[in-house]
């Protein structure tokens, strides 16, 4: 009986289309992430390039005047991209994994990126992610969703309960063949991306593809659940493309629209306009009060003095415009608060959607969840305070280019640590897969 199975479903050329375009859709995503992940790198090795022939041409022309050239030189910080990142490109096509500061004001720069952002983040990319989320249950409701249905229509179904001694495990070995085929592509696909992608196999991997093959197995258990109603063909496609599309659309957007209703994240847009305010208003304000503030946050340069009646130095200039950055502090410091109070209101609605949950599960072992970015521009910060401690006693005291060793301002690499708990990722999936199964299983009792 199982071999006459597996050859009604293997001669079937409708059945092997759907596994060929699944096939087909996989490879074009796992393409199309494998010329992001070249783009990215190519990218980043461009802008080392850049940065070094900026610095080449400014301490050429502007040898003299340590403050002009650090006016215009840019230092970059790559968020270092993952081979899994090909898989779940995430967020990264919104914000860059790599940007150039200059040792002026931070929030301005930090945000010319992040307008758009918050609006954007329910944008999805054609990842292998997206091919797992959104095509494969397509292909599963396509296979199973008249298992039962289809042998009532045809008037075959009498005729089994006769022949079989136990029809649920008859319709069980039609839905494992069904399974095998599906997990097969699966896994094809996977091993395909890891060599062509040469993504290594550690236990971010693993996890990676386990947490897809679980979601794989959720829409098989949903399935068995729907067609255990014994309801027509048309009732139990109708069902499930109804939850197909409730799951991967209505309730996304839905969510992603009261999650932007209670966490509005104007702050962004408010500490730009706030540091221009804070260092444009410093130009018509006394220079004593503003050097006050600087010498306040940083003592350590109390002996550079700016008197009221200079007419220009760079030693104000730097001082007034990190003080832009302190009046917004407060506005950058909120908007990171609800940045984060909107991932983890999408992790709870994910506990109870699987698609959300895959999806923010793979973007977190990929680096390019919104938790990466947060850590990335609190790296960025950072990056830029060292670059400025380092270069302020420079220009304040009146060096000149030759003070720098220039060959060490490189480009530098943040690599974010991932916390991936187990128990977090799969415990959504098995509780829902065992419930289908359980309440499946009491309708098939009903068939033997």
């Amino acid at each position: 009986m199982n071999r006459y199975l597996y050859t009604q479903f293997y001669r079937n050329k409708a059945y092997i289309a759907a596994l060929l375009f699944l096939f087909l859709a996989g490879l074009m995503a796992i393409y199309t992430g494998k010329k992001f992940l070249d783009r990215n790198e190519d990218i980043i090795a461009k802008s080392g390039a850049f940065q070094k022939e900026s610095i080449e041409r400014n301490t050429k022309f502007h040898k003299d005047d340590l403050g002009l050239i650090l006016y215009y030189i840019k230092f970059n910080l790559a968020n270092e991209t993952p081979k899994l990142a090909a898989l779940n490109i995430g967020m990264r096509d919104l914000n860059p994994s790599i940007q150039g500061v200059t040792i002026r004001n931070l929030e301005e720069q930090r945000y010319n990126s992040d307008f758009y952002n918050p609006a954007n983040t329910a944008v999805g990319n054609f990842d292998f992610s997206f091919v797992l989320v959104f095509l494969f249950p397509l292909v599963i409701i396509a296979f199973c969703y008249n298992l039962i249905s289809e042998e009532e229509e045809r008037g075959t179904w009498k005729l089994l309960s006769v022949q079989s001694n136990n029809l649920k495990r008859l319709l069980d070995h039609k839905m494992g063949i069904r399974f095998i085929a599906v997990s097969l592509v699966y896994i094809i696909l996977a091993a395909i991306a890891s060599i062509w992608i040469k993504i290594p196999f550690d236990r971010y991997y693993i996890l990676f593809l386990i947490s897809g093959w679980l979601y794989i197995i959720f829409w098989f258990a949903l399935c068995r659940w729907v067609i255990s109603f014994r309801k027509s063909s048309a009732q139990n496609a109708l069902t499930l493309l109804i939850v197909w599309v409730g799951m991967n659309f209505i309730i996304p957007m839905s969510g992603n629209m009261l999650i932007q209703k209670l966490y509005p994240t104007h702050e962004s847009l408010k500490a730009v306009m706030e540091q221009r305010e804070g260092y444009h208003n410093k130009w018509d304000e006394a220079k004593v009060p503003t050097m006050e503030k600087f010498y306040k946050a940083y003592p350590q340069y109390r002996k550079f003095k700016v008197e009221e009646n200079d007419t220009f130095t760079w030693t104000w200039y730097y001082a007034m415009q990190h003080m832009g950055d302190m009046e917004s502090s407060e506005s950058s410091k909120q908007y990171i608060e609800k940045m984060k109070k909107r991932n983890e209101a999408a992790i709870y609605l994910g506990y109870f959607f699987p698609n959300i949950h895959t999806q923010l599960v793979e973007s977190q072992i990929a680096k390019t969840d919104v938790i990466n970015h947060l850590q990335y521009a609190s790296a960025l910060k950072d990056f830029h305070e060292k670059k400025r401690l380092f270069f302020y006693p420079l220009i304040f005291s009146g060096k000149d280019a030759e003070s720098v060793d220039w060959n060490l301002q490189t480009v530098k690499i943040f690599n974010s640590s991932e916390n991936v708990s187990t128990l977090q990722l799969f415990l959504p999936y098995l509780i829902f897969i065992s419930l289908f199964i359980i309440l499946s299983q009491n309708k098939y009792k009903k068939l033997c």
